[in-house]
């Protein structure tokens, strides 16, 4: 038998054609095929805005391809780039295979992200598959609600007694047709007094007694006259403040009605009379300023 003609022959010959021409084909494409770029992606809403986590890669051949640069570094959305500068075209080159990850910043109204890339290699050999990925951003993306906080009641406005220990006292002299109101800051306080008055005929005075100072204000005085009066010091730090009324009262004795017009003027034991009864009279003033105020006004310890 001739074998040369033989159909098993020319089958063995067919498939020996067959393998040489899938060699030669994987042997010319394997450089090319070789060379791609990959991207991958995910996303999360944080604080009102997407954040799209996005890793990178770039294989060569592993022989010549040792080394990658881009190219094309494209987004879909222009507002924010990747915070990692090393995904950019900047012809930096890279190892090759090394995966490369950055953060993207996309505002909540957009529904996608999409990142293509593609790469060169030291060998010039050209990315055969460029990577390209989109990310789809599924529900709402809204900035958490900020808790309001509640609203911390005021305290009211409420004047504050001078404590005790506050060395200096308030004095009223009360004479026939005159009172006079003011602070004895004599008695060691080292900060001033701000006394304010405000008279029932509507007159309004300002008074400041610094320390070493006695001194006040004094008023034309006739029945049903009083004076509003509010003492303001600071002591260790805060400010305290004690108000009250003072109304005038004529002395007992003393004052000429303007009906004698002979009398003559009192001397000798009468004249002491006279000055012991009006001491008495002052502080009993003094004492009605205290009660009237409904405050204990006397500062000192």
């Amino acid at each position: 038998m001739n074998v040369s003609k033989s159909p098993l022959r020319r089958v063995a010959a067919l498939a020996a054609g067959s393998l040489i021409g899938i060699a030669g084909a994987v042997a010319f494409a394997s450089p090319a095929l070789a060379h791609h770029s990959i991207v991958k992606g995910s996303s999360e809403c944080i604080n009102g805005e997407w954040v799209v986590d996005w890793t990178v890669n770039a294989i060569g051949d592993g022989k010549q391809g040792r080394e990658f640069k881009w190219v094309k570094v494209d987004f879909s959305s222009t507002t924010n780039k990747i915070d990692n500068a090393d995904i950019a075209v900047n012809g930096k080159w890279h190892p090759s295979d090394t995966e490369l990850k950055g953060k993207q910043r996309v505002p909540a109204t957009e529904k996608s992200a999409t990142l293509a890339v593609e790469a060169v290699w030291n060998n010039e050999a050209r990315d055969s598959d460029p990577g390209k990925y989109t990310v789809t951003f599924e529900g709402a993306c809204e900035a958490p609600s900020t808790p309001t906080e509640p609203e911390t009641p005021t305290e009211p406005d409420v004047p504050v007694e001078i404590p005790k220990d506050v060395k200096a006292e308030p004095y009223t002299d009360m004479e026939c047709d005159t009172i006079e109101v003011g602070v004895d800051n004599t008695l060691g306080n080292e900060t001033p007094f701000t006394v304010k008055y405000k008279t029932s005929k509507g007159e309004e005075r300002t008074l400041v007694v610094k320390p070493g100072e006695k001194k006040g204000e004094k008023f034309s005085a006739t029945e049903g006259f009083s004076v509003d009066v509010t003492f303001t010091v600071e002591y260790k730090g805060k400010t305290y403040t004690t108000s009250g009324n003072v109304p005038w009262e004529q002395p007992a004795e003393g004052c000429d009605d303007g009906e004698g017009g002979g009398d003559l003027p009192l001397t000798g034991a009468a004249a002491g009379g006279v000055a012991a009864g009006a001491a008495g009279l002052l502080a009993v003033g003094a004492a009605m300023f205290f009660i009237a105020r409904r405050r204990k006004v006397k500062f000192t310890a």
